[in-house]
């Protein structure tokens, strides 16, 4: 990843997203202006508006800084030359539609590759700590934060979002099914089934089915052509991003609607031994209607089979997406969603099976199926100076699903046994939620505050039932039929101060939460509560000591509710609850050299882990994770056509009491290590390689070594894995353009495998091995 601006003072509240407003018209033609005396941030608002650009700024470099009226016809470039006059400030030429707002003196960057198309993002209020993910943010972000961008999503080496996410350091992946449509994602250690610890979003709209009864995510409503980039927020976010935040926050973003209308046709066809196919149709269209409304059509299909027997799959992903730039100070997003999937299952071997054929599979009865109905808003409205406030902002989101699930398994799980007992477990969720918010800030001579409260309420109502039939009489018997009413009321407060002409930011927040959870049991007539109330404090501190360092640290308290399954297996457990540190640095010497180094600690009080062995919920007690994550992004001087990054991560996590004291928490490896390089040659070609390696883990509290009849425990090999791709772009006419890739998945074809995972917890579950994509992307 490059950095945008090489110099990123300060603590960049970025308002790019709220000024990407280009129209048609070329950046050289003078247009009529009437721009009267303002702020210089509505000035430069207005300016992008009325002339049909992109400007790129950050917010500490307008603070306090004021125009004087501009009205005449004027190109845009001409035009900031007039407002930024004797500001201190200069505009650097991006391309041809785009200026970036840096302070004067600043060298003028490498040029860059022509925009081919512009968007309009939605606006971001000041003082989210998520803001739009943009390298200056990331940049100047008081935490570990790392954004996987198109051009790692589009390779056609990666198989899904899940797989994109394995260059993040201390992140790793299980790969159920090498199509990311049930992502099992660990952070720093933290395993649950169905990526449980951690908090996923979309576009800043939680993914989870239920997000405090059921945070795991046994529905994945996100499809890669879909997502422009991931951001992956390893610490810093708990106050405003709760609960469940431990693990980090994961933002799945989806690319802004453009200003001229565009449709986007794909194809990628995956070969996989045993002459299986897998299908992923995308087509996308979009643009603006009028002005200020545009809509965005979303519709993608995957089908076909994966790289085990047993895996057809059919998932369809169905989008709508709309912004409504309202007027200068007001807009609203929003969107409607429907997703459903269809899978085979293809399960865990035992480990005769799996080293006879790891492609086969002998779960004939385990399959997957569900849906879900989404819909989503937010309203976002500058409210300007209002008493002691410089600026006052406000956004109101609003959310809801209607969502279905089901696994379908063969019991025993005896992954070599014959199956006596098919069970099913449906699953209904209904879910809404509302979250107002308000930015408030003071732009002093000597401090600056930017304070953000914020309120959310979310109510789930679940219906979950399992019944279990007989394979020889077809008899079925309901096993379980529980119902669950959540209610979570949450507040959170923060004030982000910055000092020192905003080198230096320090933010003291505080989120309060009241999680109310009442079951029910419709076999038994049984009836239970459980509640957790918390305060949720936080503190990060962001510093900028030079142009080259940004020096960061962060301490936060983090809740997980119990979950509906842990409410009811084996009586009552309490919320989890830890307290994550982190520290780190950036440091950016030059526009391509970025090194990110940081360490972090984790405590747990009283971590929960699901026992696969007796098939219930147990308490690991308290448990420690910490570690080390760096980074190196490199594009050498000498060739400016290369990409080089790398990145490393070292976990220490232990269980600190009980009977297995000293042991290290199941499925947390040691080391992982990533390298990925992409050139870029003749033009329009692109080539890329990227290799990963993941250490030994342990699957469970004793640390078992060998495995036993069953394979539900025992140590997990480590393992290699290369990848490599190619592309490129044939320019037709217009914007019009045509891109061909080729990507080989797993390149040495290296088997390993996991430990059974979730509705096959025993027995190797093999990992997806060599593979072929071949993708057309034309868009036009």
């Amino acid at each position: 990843m490059k950095p945008l601006l090489r110099s990123a003072r300060l603590p960049l509240s970025l308002l790019a997203s709220s000024l990407l407003f280009a129209l048609s018209a070329h950046a050289q033609d003078q247009v009529e202006l009437d721009l009267p005396g303002s702020r210089l941030d509505q000035a430069l608002n207005a300016l992008a508006r009325q002339s049909s650009v992109q400007i790129l700024f950050a917010s500490d470099i307008a603070q306090g800084r004021t125009t004087q009226p501009l009205k005449g016809s004027f190109t845009p470039q001409q035009a900031l030359e007039r407002l930024l006059d004797n500001s201190g400030l200069q505009p650097q030429v991006k391309d041809e539609r785009t200026f970036v707002i840096v302070p004067a003196g600043t060298p003028q960057a490498a040029a860059q590759k022509p925009v081919q198309t512009t968007y309009i993002a939605p606006m971001v209020i000041k003082g989210d700590v998520l803001g739009s993910a943009s390298d200056p943010e990331v940049l100047t972000y008081a935490g570990s934060r790392t954004v996987v961008g198109a051009d790692n999503l589009n390779k056609a080496s990666v198989r899904g979002v899940d797989d994109a996410l394995q260059r993040v350091p201390g992140v790793k992946i299980f790969d159920e099914t090498g199509t990311g449509a049930l992502p099992q994602i660990a952070v720093r250690g933290l395993y649950e089934s169905r990526s449980g610890r951690l908090q996923a979003l979309s576009d800043g709209i939680p993914l989870a089915l239920a997000p405090y009864g059921q945070t795991g995510l046994s529905l994945f409503p996100v499809t890669m052509a879909t997502v422009d980039r991931i951001d992956i927020v390893r610490g810093g976010a708990a106050v405003q991003y709760g609960p469940n935040n431990v693990g980090g926050v994961i933002n799945f973003i989806s690319k802004p609607i453009p200003r001229e209308w565009e449709n986007t046709l794909q194809e990628r066809t995956t070969f996989n031994a045993g002459g299986r196919q897998l299908w992923d149709t995308y087509f996308g269209t979009g643009g603006y209607l009028t002005d200020n409304f545009g809509l965005q059509l979303d519709l993608n299909t995957l089908s076909g089979e994966a790289g085990r027997q047993h895996s057809d799959t059919d998932i369809q992903n169905y989008r709508l997406r709309g912004q409504w730039n309202i007027d200068d100070d007001r807009e609203l997003s929003f969107g409607v969603q429907h997703y459903e999937a269809d899978m085979d299952l293809a399960g865990a071997l035992s480990v005769r099976d799996y080293r006879d054929d790891p492609r086969q599979s002998t779960r004939p009865l385990d399959h997957f199926d569900g849906n879900t109905d989404r819909v989503w808003g937010t309203y976002t409205q500058r409210l300007g100076a209002i008493g002691p406030f410089d600026s006052v902002e406000f956004s109101w989101t609003n959310f809801a699903h209607d969502s279905y699930r089901n696994f379908i398994v063969g019991l025993p799980f005896t992954p070599d046994g014959i199956a006596a007992t098919r069970q099913d477990g449906p699953r209904n969720f209904k879910v809404w939620g509302t979250e107002p918010r308000l930015s408030m800030s003071i732009d002093g001579d000597d401090v600056s505050q930017t304070w953000l409260v914020g309120a959310r309420y979310v109510n789930e109502d679940i219906d979950y039932k399992v019944n279990r039939q007989s394979v020889a009489t077809g008899r079925t018997t309901p096993f379980r039929d529980w119902q669950f009413n959540d209610e979570a009321k949450a507040f959170y407060l923060s004030n982000a101060i910055g000092l020192f002409n905003n080198r230096l930011t320090i933010t003291p927040g505080v989120r309060y939460e009241d999680a109310q959870m009442d079951y029910k049991d419709g076999l038994s007539s049984l009836k239970h509560d459980n509640e957790s109330k918390e305060w949720l404090p936080g503190l990060t501190v962001g510093w900028q000591a030079s142009d080259d360092w940004y020096v960061y640290a962060n301490a936060q308290k983090s809740l997980r509710p119990p979950q509906v399954t842990q409410i009811v297996k084996e009586g009552d457990v309490g919320a989890e609850l830890a307290w994550n540190y982190e520290t780190g640095v950036r440091y950016t010497p030059w526009q391509g050299l970025r090194v990110d180094f940081g360490v972090y600690r984790i405590d747990f009080d009283d971590q929960i882990v699901y026992d696969a062995t007796s098939d219930r919920y147990v308490n690991l007690g308290s448990t420690r994770h910490q570690g080390i994550e760096s980074e190196i992004f490199w594009t050498p001087g000498a060739l400016p056509d290369l990409d080089l990054h790398a990145s490393y991560a070292y976990l220490d996590a232990k269980q600190r009491n009980g009977s297995f004291k000293g042991n290290e928490v199941p499925f947390s490896s040691r080391n992982q290590f990533s390298v990925d390089g992409r050139y870029h040659f003749a033009e329009r070609w692109t080539y890329s390689l990227d290799g990963l390696y993941v250490s030994s883990a342990y699957t469970d509290a004793a640390n078992t070594g060998a495995e036993d009849a069953n394979a539900s425990v025992g140590r997990l090999p480590s393992y290699w894995v290369w990848n490599t791709a190619i592309e490129r772009q044939f320019p037709l006419h217009d914007k019009t353009v045509l891109t061909a890739s080729a990507g080989i998945s797993n390149l040495f074809n290296r088997e390993y495998y996991f430990r059974g995972i979730d509705t096959s917890p025993w027995g190797r579950q093999p990992a997806p091995e060599r593979s072929l994509t071949l993708g057309l992307n034309y868009r036009f």
